[in-house]
């Protein structure tokens, strides 16, 4: 299995070049894709002063072969990873609603397409030069809720093609709450209160538990950090009902350019389910290639639970949806290692982009024992 790693990230490094060297120029169409969202803007008008609607459409597709508990697995499938539509509004000179939609109603192996959930949907208020701070925004709806380095980065500039297992581990599912943004002297610092209730349409309800949200984003040491915490006073949480499933748990990230035009991302999280504490790293170098178009991005991941089984590998795509499609599928384990090593071709920046790479993952624990080695590609544009 380790020696196919080695053979498939050679492999892919070559396919990708060529296709990369195929692409050619973005040409006049990249500045209408970058603006053409932008339907109105006028600042001296006293009511609505933008309007703009946006959009993304990321469709992937993989192809694993893995071993699950002494079971061989192998098989592909494409997916319409993520296809949202929406728009915001700034009006009265410091309020902005905004509403995005998923209206992807697929999965792996699945390209359906029609109205699913809402995304975002919010209210806020900002104003500069307010009460002691450089700026001040306030805001309630449904969010997402951006904990940890990975999850700070949109969907849409992302460097690998699906985040890792760690990340999504901690990341909280979209969650109603309000919240306050404060920034002084170079820090940006981001408080919310919010329901632990999952709702897969609008807005949740209040009548349950609710969780705090905390963060901190500063330049220090020739780089950017970013302090995360979440806190809950609940309960017993489960995945199927709250938008997080532990206790508390805190993330540092840390981002700086080494020289060479190297880009460096270092993750550090750590947290408590109630019944263990799960924590790991994540490592990504990146550099570009060719200036402003040809990317290489690699990642290490380390994932341990020390006190269950509850890492749950690939999310639910790559390893895990092959396994699951070929009858071979894999429990959760206590101890997680991946290795991702890709390119990513910018078209248009990160308005039109092609991505692929392959990721070798092993996955331990008492009832499981998984190693895949999983190849990718991708298509991400967004207006």
């Amino acid at each position: 299995m380790k020696n196919k790693l080695i053979q498939t990230i050679g492999v892919t490094f070559a396919a990708s070049t060529v296709v990369a060297s195929a692409a050619g120029g973005a040409g006049d169409w990249a500045d209408t894709l970058k603006n053409i969202g932008k339907v109105y803007k006028d600042k001296s008008n006293p009511f609505i002063q933008e309007v703009k609607f946006f959009g993304r459409a990321h469709y992937q597709w993989n192809y694993t072969d893995g071993e699950s508990n002494g079971i061989d697995f192998s098989g592909n499938g494409g997916e319409l990873r993520r296809f949202r539509f929406g728009t915001s509004v700034k009006f009265l000179n410091g309020f902005k609603a905004g509403v995005r939609a998923n209206i992807e109603k697929g999965g792996f192996r699945n390209t359906s397409i029609g109205y699913d959930n809402l995304d975002e949907l919010y209210l806020e208020y900002s104003k500069k030069d307010f009460a002691g701070f450089d700026n001040v925004k306030l805001g309630y709806g449904r969010y997402k809720v951006s904990f940890g380095g990975e999850e700070h980065s949109s969907s849409k500039k992302i460097k690998t093609i699906e985040r890792t297992n760690l990340n999504n581990f901690y990341a909280p599912n979209r969650a109603t709450g309000g919240k306050i943004g404060l920034s002084k002297n170079g820090v940006d610092y981001n408080f919310g209160v919010y329901s632990t209730d999952r709702d897969a349409e609008t807005w949740a309800q209040w009548d349950g538990d609710k969780f705090y949200y905390a963060s901190a984003e500063f330049d220090a040491l020739n780089g950017e950090f970013i302090a995360d915490l979440i806190y809950t006073d609940a309960g017993e949480l489960n995945g199927d009902d709250d938008v997080l499933t532990y206790d508390w748990a805190t993330s540092l990230t840390y981002t700086t350019e080494l020289p060479g035009g190297v880009e460096l991302f270092t993750n550090v999280t750590y947290g408590d389910t109630g019944n263990e504490n799960v924590y790991g790293v994540v490592v990504m170098p990146s550099k570009f290639i060719v200036e402003d178009k040809l990317e290489a991005v690699f990642r290490y991941q380390w994932a341990h639970s020390n006190g269950g089984a509850v890492i749950r590998g690939s999310g639910s795509r790559g390893a895990l949806a092959v396994a699951r499609n070929e009858g071979a599928g894999f429990a959760r384990g206590d101890d997680n290692h991946t290795f991702y090593a890709g390119l990513n071709y910018h078209i248009a920046d990160h308005n039109a982009k092609i991505l692929v790479g392959v990721e070798y993952e092993d996955l331990s624990g008492p009832a499981v024992d998984l190693e895949a080695v999983t190849y990718w590609a991708a298509f991400r544009a967004y207006f």
